[in-house]
């Protein structure tokens, strides 16, 4: 059974062109929606099962410089994107959620991505189509350890709609925050609000 969502991915490095000294610079706009679909979707899993998130997007994006028409962009780094593994915790104070360490990832489309910066989740560039038309990836994820987790978006507000079957109900016992799942990565809080978007599962 297949689940379907998109989510937004907002560039905070986007390539920008100066149009003219005077002028404001110009360059891509990035606006597109990833159209992820979670392969096997399941509520529990076995310990290193893996879980498979496919997603294409449009390759197109509007140009400023140019009248904001549509222009294939050649530079996956420009669509990155990646998403936190978490572990639901009640163990935690003021936070209901831990950032994985076990766990696994294989790339079928699509490769990991570097960063200078300090990075805990899975961070990865997508692969431009042959006909040019789309960027995809397919990623898949596998956690050793049983309990309870979730994948939210690395990005804020990556994740736009609520996917169909996300198994809301395994973050009912850690709802402690306001209905806010809160983690800690590089030393900084980051806090998801609501189980929108959000895709929860088991090991076992």
């Amino acid at each position: 059974m297949n689940s379907k969502f998109r989510f937004l991915f907002l560039v905070p490095f986007l390539m920008a062109m100066q149009c003219d000294e005077d002028e404001i610079p110009c360059g891509v706009e990035f606006s597109n929606n990833y159209s992820v679909t979670i392969e096997n979707i399941n509520e529990t899993y076995s310990a290193g099962e893996t879980i498979w998130l496919n997603a294409e997007v449009s390759s197109e994006l509007d140009n400023s410089c140019n009248n904001n028409q549509p222009e294939v962009v050649f530079d996956s780094a420009i669509f990155a994107t990646g998403f936190f593994v978490l572990k639901l915790t009640n163990e935690l104070d003021n936070l209901n959620a831990e950032v994985v360490g076990d766990y696994n990832v294989i790339f079928n489309v699509g490769e990991a991505f570097s960063s200078i910066y300090c990075v805990e989740f899975v961070y990865f560039t997508p692969e431009l189509s042959e006909d040019s038309l789309t960027y995809n990836y397919s990623v898949g994820i596998s956690v050793n350890e049983p309990g309870d987790y979730c994948v939210v978006a690395a990005f804020r507000n990556n994740f736009d709609d609520l996917p169909q079957e996300n198994n809301a109900q395994i973050f009912e016992p850690y709802n402690s925050l306001d209905n806010n799942i809160k983690f800690m990565s590089c030393n900084n809080i980051y806090t998801r609000n609501g189980t929108d978007g959000q895709y929860f599962f088991s090991v076992d």
